[in-house]
């Protein structure tokens, strides 16, 4: 299933929640980057072993450097004063204490990047407490995304994004990794991607056939946390209040998105009228001046354009 089909059954599932067994009638799989189905299926296994491979294959974490465990923490960060809340998809902490952030994007946002910055911000700033030095431990930030992000870079799915100084990374204990779904199945289609064998190549593969509903390669099968994947994101594991709820949070947003939608025509309404009234005033002034510079009495002036005597004599 993927993220049109998905939001059709929630349409459905609206009117009448029982629609949802005519779409497990429909679809093998449930849309495994909806918020709900990717969370219980990478955080309420135990052991965290799909969670694991995921972070390992996607931030390219091998030998020493791999995750080997970790612990899930809470994901909200309440706002301080008046200061807006962070909610992250994911966050842990991996046996060697490192930070682990994954946020799920299903569609383009124009403040995506700004998210990701005050996200990772509040993570670090939740680091370091009163006597202690400042020092941070490595954090990684992996967003996920349903879309593309990097339009201009093709041949290109996945994006280790840091800052730079003369060439060197001048921070690396922050690393945002960010992996273009969609874009890697237009590659794949198109033959591009055939000789990446790669883990990340591997984990999308097997992503495919979950949001497309293709058939599993052989090599996918044969993967003994792939099959796991394919078991645990089913369509007919989940319950219906899972998608009740992404039908209530689909509504909010909906009508939050309609009334900002209404009050920027009515801005728009207000600051067109006001551009018009300052175009009218700019023409009556301009007129009134040139009355004025054609000796037409100042008197006659103010009645023909409003304008006080003196505001003429100014002109």
């Amino acid at each position: 299933m993927d993220c049109s089909q998905h939001y059709k059954m929630l349409k459905d599932m609206e009117k009448d929640p029982k629609n949802l067994a005519k779409y497990q009638k429909m679809y093998k799989y449930a849309y495994l980057l909806s918020d709900g189905v990717f969370k219980i299926v990478f955080t309420e296994e135990k052991s965290h072993s799909l969670l694991i491979s995921l972070l390992n294959a996607m931030l390219d974490l091998h030998g020493g450097d791999a995750i080997g465990e970790i612990s899930l923490e809470m994901q909200e960060f309440p706002g301080i004063f008046n200061k807006k809340n962070c909610i992250v998809d994911i966050i842990g902490t991996t046996n060697a204490g490192e930070k682990v952030l994954v946020e799920i994007q299903q569609q383009k946002d124009k403040f995506f990047k700004d998210r990701v910055e005050y996200y990772v911000s509040r993570v670090i700033e939740n680091q370091v407490h009163k006597s202690e030095k400042f020092e941070l431990p490595h954090i990684y930030f992996l967003g996920l995304l349903d879309f593309e992000l990097f339009p201009e870079e093709e041949h290109e799915y996945i994006h280790h994004v840091d800052e730079m100084c003369h060439g060197k990374k001048f921070f690396p204990k922050i690393q945002k990794v960010f992996v273009e779904i969609e874009k890697f199945f237009k590659l794949e289609k198109l033959g591009f991607t055939k000789d990446d064998e790669s883990d990340a190549a591997q984990w999308l593969r097997a992503i495919r056939v979950v949001i497309k509903e293709d058939p599993a390669p052989e090599k996918i099968m044969q993967n003994e946390t792939f099959r796991w994947l394919l078991e645990s994101v089913k369509l007919i594991n989940f319950a219906e209040e899972l998608f009740n709820c992404e039908v209530k949070k689909m509504t909010d947003v909906m009508a939050e998105r309609e009334n900002t939608f209404a009050e920027g025509k009515e801005v728009g309404r207000a600051e067109g009228a006001s551009a018009e009234r300052t175009k009218a005033d700019q023409e009556k002034r301009q007129m009134a001046k040139s009355l004025k510079e054609q000796n037409v009495d100042v008197s006659i002036i103010a009645k023909s354009t409003g304008f006080s005597e003196e505001e003429i004599r100014s002109l």
